[in-house]
């Protein structure tokens, strides 16, 4: 393998191992102490208001398409 090929198998082995470690870690916090469940459905609504705004004040294309252009 050469060039980009070999950039991307050893980005996804790299992806691969940080997202094992993540998942361990996060499967071993309590998420009550952090976030009550009364305050879920708000949280996620917030989430969905931010993504529509930020999709209202965005103007151009996604990054990876101004590039292409």
């Amino acid at each position: 393998m050469t060039g980009w090929k070999t950039l991307v198998f050893n980005c996804s082995v790299s992806l691969a191992v940080l997202l094992a470690e993540i998942l361990t870690y996060l499967s071993g916090l309590d998420w009550h102490l952090l976030l009550s469940p009364q305050h879920v459905p708000w949280v996620i609504l917030a989430l969905g208001l931010a993504n529509i705004l930020l999709r209202h004040v965005t103007s151009g294309p996604a990054g990876w398409r101004r590039a292409a252009s």
